[in-house]
């Protein structure tokens, strides 16, 4: 079995969108409540690697985290 060090070292050679799809992973795995499931990872990184194309590409709309609270709160009352 590997040891943790040989495991870190391995993963800082991984990209970065790969090690935060390992880290995602690895956090997912450690809540005992929490079901794993490789679609339901698979299908929140095709989602953030969308999202951050948009923002790459200027189509992303940026909000004040004042005008998301209010949507929240609107939309789920406070």
């Amino acid at each position: 079995m590997k040891v943790l060090s040989e495991i870190a070292k391995e993963a800082l050679e991984l990209s970065p969108g790969q090690r935060r799809t390992l880290a995602r992973i690895l956090l997912d795995l450690s809540e005992d409540d929490q079901d794993f499931s490789s679609e339901a990872e698979a299908a929140w990184e095709d989602e953030i690697c969308r999202r951050m194309q948009a923002v790459q590409a200027g189509t992303a709309r940026a909000r004040s985290f004042c005008e998301v609270m209010t949507g929240l709160d609107s939309r789920f009352g406070s």
